[in-house]
């Protein structure tokens, strides 16, 4: 059984629980925590409670809040009635009420995170080479809360350090410039001081790679196509040092059990074990899930419509049948999958009939893997030099994995076509990411940053309000709009 290692340890000595300023109304200032001495130990328990939040099984971050509504933005996602069509169709809602629940849950982090760097820097007893790599691991945390939240909501407030007390909850929104500016900051520090790998023991810990992945995202988001190049490439030079390759198999790297594997940059880390586990799978099956050995329940909350993207998908792409799954087999017989309306297919990426329920699943949710790596590499590459030799070798190590075929040697079924114009390169990339990242959260971001939205939605009959896509952030919920006068 895989073992999750990032556990909530001694929270209650130092960290609190910053969930939200409705929340932190009710605790005891952090300020008025006293450590007598800091240490390694318990720093290196400070951290792992800081990780703890964006894991938290039955918070179901990944599951409910984020990967219904984020995933159920991309073209090909189906969400059945009442259970979020309006964010399916882009017409997000003021007063959802998992917005509160993203929203707070990120922050608590952030909390932890900004507590964790005031104590080391405050600290006058531990030398810098022990203090710096757990001020990078909380930098890390930070930055990838707030690289989703400006993602999913714009301006936000930039907490940078601890509240004190509860006139600290005032607190201006910050434009996305600059909290990226900031996390740009934070992840460069980050990957000079990050470990280059991390034992098994402590996988799902922040490293120089996933800083450096991170990093890579953001500056293609930003279109500065040379750092976003740069910084892929030195993850990709450097995969032997960081451990890095791609694995061959679909089934081991979605696996429940397998602690890690190669591919792993950074992923939020779950097993099967109560309050332990996600709830991916579960998400995904319909109802005989637990028959059928797919999950310990199905209660089919996102499936997969019949998209330009999904109608496309070649046959002979090993990826399609992993993730397209339109039959179920029990007790030998292969019967037919219920579909939601207008859904064509279940998300298959996330298998686990051994969970022990529903909220058990130990399927890890990959927030950067190294096919990352490649592609945000051939992107780049081609915007700035066009379909180089080196843009087509990176993206087709990701096909020739999906195929099924030689990474080495060269094939006429999964390589790109040869002769590709600069335009037709990108679009084919785009493409490739939406089959390579399929329920992974990466196609609403993609569809957004590359301009293409409104057209990809309208092509796949998704019908915003109005006609056309008009807003791409979801709205602050009400819980920072009561607790932080200084936003209107």
């Amino acid at each position: 059984m895989k073992i999750t290692y990032i556990i909530p340890v001694l929270l209650t000595i130092l960290l609190g629980a910053l969930s939200g300023c409705d929340k932190l109304l009710e605790e005891v200032p952090p300020a008025k925590y006293q450590i007598a001495t800091l240490n390694k130990p318990l720093l290196d328990a400070f951290v792992i409670g800081a990780y703890e939040p964006l894991s938290r099984s039955r918070g179901r971050l990944w599951e409910s809040t984020l990967t219904r509504d984020v995933e159920g933005c991309a073209e090909y996602c189906q969400l059945p009635a009442g259970g979020g069509t309006n964010y399916m169709n882009y017409n997000f809602e003021p007063q959802r009420g998992d917005n509160t629940a993203r929203w707070t849950t990120f922050y608590e982090a952030i909390g932890k995170a900004n507590l964790i760097l005031k104590t080391i820097d405050d600290d006058q007893s531990l030398g810098t080479d022990i203090k710096a790599p757990f001020k990078g691991e909380a930098l890390f945390i930070r930055s990838t809360c707030y690289w989703w939240l400006t993602r999913m909501f714009g301006a936000v407030p930039l907490r940078l350090i601890p509240i004190q007390n509860s006139n600290d909850t005032a607190l201006p929104l910050s434009d996305s410039k600059t909290v990226i500016d900031q996390i740009i900051k934070d992840l460069t520090f980050c990957e000079a001081i990050l470990p280059l790998k991390v034992a098994e023991a402590n996988t799902g810990r922040a490293t120089q790679g996933a800083a450096k992945m991170m990093l890579a995202e953001i500056y293609l988001w930003n279109k500065d196509y040379t750092n976003a190049r740069a910084k892929a490439k030195e993850v990709i030079d450097n995969k032997a040092k960081y451990g890095y390759d791609l694995v061959r198999s679909l089934e081991t790297l979605y696996s429940p059990t397998a602690p890690t594997n190669s591919e792993e940059i950074f992923a939020i880390k779950f097993s099967q074990q109560k309050a332990l586990g996600s709830f991916l799978p579960t998400y995904a099956f319909e109802g005989r899930a637990l028959q059928a050995g797919l999950a310990a329940r199905g209660i089919s909350a996102l499936m997969v419509r019949n998209a330009p993207l999904v109608r496309d998908w070649d046959k002979r792409d090993l990826r399609r049948s992993w993730n397209l799954i339109d039959t179920i087999t029990i007790s030998g017989v292969k019967l037919r999958a219920n579909m939601i309306p207008d859904a064509s297919y279940m998300f298959g990426k996330y298998r686990d009939g051994a969970a022990p329920e529903e909220t058990a699943a130990g399927n890890d949710f990959y927030l950067y893997r190294f096919a990352d790596a490649y592609l945000i590499f051939a992107e780049a590459e081609n915007q700035l030099n066009g379909p180089t030799s080196a843009a087509y070798d990176a993206v087709n190590q990701v096909r020739r994995r999906g195929y099924g075929v030689d990474l080495s040697r060269t094939s006429t079924v999964a390589d790109f076509p040869a002769g590709l114009s600069k335009t037709a390169f990108d679009d084919l990339i785009f493409q490739e990411r939406g089959y390579e990242f399929m329920y992974e959260c990466k196609r609403w971001w993609d569809m957004v940053r590359t301009g293409r939205a409104d057209a990809v939605a309208k092509a796949a009959g998704k019908t915003p309000t109005g006609g056309s896509i008009t807003r791409f952030t979801y709205f602050i919920p009400d819980v920072e709009l009561t607790n932080n006068p200084l936003i209107k």
